[in-house]
């Protein structure tokens, strides 16, 4: 056993089996090398060792095992990001936290509504939201283990300047949980602006409360008048039942102007995109007004002129119905506020970058500073008293006005100087001004 040929047989086998051994740890090393080297989202290049069939196999077996696991990492990676683009679609914010109320999820509406110059993941929600009612609201929500619902007004920033408004927010919050024993893991929160529907909400409540009065006071008025002429011995021929009668007109008049003002609106803002579209002359449109209220002009001895470059062409791609009424409501608003004769009414017509500029300025008595913001209401009249014999407007005048306008992507403004001037400019956008010789379209842009 100790022959010269068993330890040269035993050395040899020593020799091969450190060969193998060497051969293999630098094999792994180069593997290891190969792995650390590989990008994360890169391919995967890794050594062949098609001389040594152990590490081949190894080598093919990780390669197929590391390509599994890329392509399920890329599909998960694709699906949070189209998962996020969808969230990020939603107007409403949407934050997903943790048990520990940490943020891992916050879409671009809640990015907005509340704005942070930090990183929001793995922030804790109440130094990002700033409100404990919302983490009631969430306090809640684990409680109770199942989603609920709050109200909650928060003043933010204006986001287009400095300004803060006050909101109103349509909070629900839900605890998350996965598997069946899993406990809760986390939760979700999602806040819906709603200010813009309570305050629709509330301006119809006040129209139909406004309207009721309104036509309350004359049906009073005419069903009184009436009481008294059904009386048997009622001789209907005495002067005073004739200016009843009178009176009673004027008050059915009013009631059937606030209808037809009230169905105006309501057309205006149910079909504004199915206003009857067609080129027409706005010079034309104004004269054939003041050619309507030429019995009020001359009672009241006021002039009504027209400025108006006669070079130009004033056509105007629009509903002319809606637009006898802007400039009939317009000039016959001036004309009743202001009972002193003398009155001059000036409407003109410029063009500035390709916009219309219609002006309607008055040297009245003007509108009150605090009275300004509030003109276009429904149903507000800047008067406060009137002669009993007088009948009062129906306050909705400037509304149709004002809603006329916007119909055709246009803005109105009022500036005033009580005693020296009201101006009222109406600024309507080049894309339904009608170009010379460019056909109408049937939307009533130019084609």
């Amino acid at each position: 056993m100790d022959s010269p040929y068993f330890i040269l047989l035993c050395s040899a086998v020593a020799a091969w089996y450190a060969f193998r051994y060497f051969r293999l740890k630098r094999g792994i090393s180069d593997l290891t090398q190969a792995l650390r080297a590989t990008p994360p989202d890169g391919p995967i290049e890794l050594p062949r060792f098609t001389d040594i069939p152990t590490l081949y196999e190894f080598r093919r077996v990780l390669a197929d095992t590391l390509s599994e696991a890329s392509l399920l990492r890329d599909s998960e990676r694709k699906q949070r990001e189209f998962q996020d683009a969808l969230l990020n679609e939603i107007k409403d914010a949407i934050f997903i936290l943790d048990r520990n109320r940490e943020i891992r999820f916050v879409n671009e509406a809640a990015r907005q509504l509340f704005p942070s110059q930090q990183p929001y993941q793995s922030r804790d929600f109440l130094e990002v939201c700033r409100d404990h009612r919302v983490e009631d609201t969430l306090d809640l929500a684990e409680e109770l283990g199942s989603k609920v619902s709050d109200h909650i007004s928060l003043r933010v920033s204006d986001g287009r300047s400095d300004r803060l408004r006050d909101i109103t927010l349509l909070v629900e919050a839900e605890p998350l949980s996965f598997g069946q024993n899993a406990g809760i893991t986390g939760s979700w929160l999602m806040m819906k602006d709603i200010t813009a529907e309570l305050e629709t909400e509330q301006i119809r409540r006040d129209f139909v409360a406004n309207a009721s009065h309104e036509l309350r006071t004359p049906l009073s008025i005419i069903n009184g008048y009436l009481e008294t002429m059904d009386e048997p011995d009622t001789d209907l021929g005495q002067a005073i039942f004739r200016r009843a009668i009178r009176t009673m007109r004027k008050h059915g008049e009013r009631i059937a102007r606030i209808i037809e003002d009230m169905l105006m609106i309501s057309k205006l803002e149910s079909a504004a995109d199915l206003l009857n579209f067609e080129p027409f002359d706005l010079r034309d449109s104004v004269e054939e007004m003041i050619r309507q209220l030429a019995p009020i002009i001359e009672s009241k001895h006021a002039r009504v002129s027209v400025q108006a470059n006669p070079a130009q062409d004033w056509s105007f791609v629009g509903d002319r119905f809606y637009w006898d009424q802007i400039f009939f409501n317009l000039i016959e608003n001036a004309l009743k506020q202001n009972g002193e004769p003398g009155l001059h009414v000036t409407i003109s017509f410029t063009r500035e970058e390709g916009r219309y500029l219609v002006r309607v300025i008055d040297d009245g008595i003007g509108i009150p500073a605090a009275d300004l913001p509030l003109i276009f209401k429904r149903f507000y009249r800047v008067e406060k008293h009137h002669a009993q014999n007088q009948v009062k407007g129906t306050g909705l005048g400037l509304s149709i006005v004002k809603r006329a306008v916007e119909a055709h992507h246009g803005r109105i403004e009022v500036e005033s100087q009580p005693g020296v001037r009201t101006t009222f400019t109406i600024t309507v956008p080049q894309s339904f001004v009608r170009t010379p010789d460019a056909p109408v379209g049937r939307d009533g842009n130019d084609a």
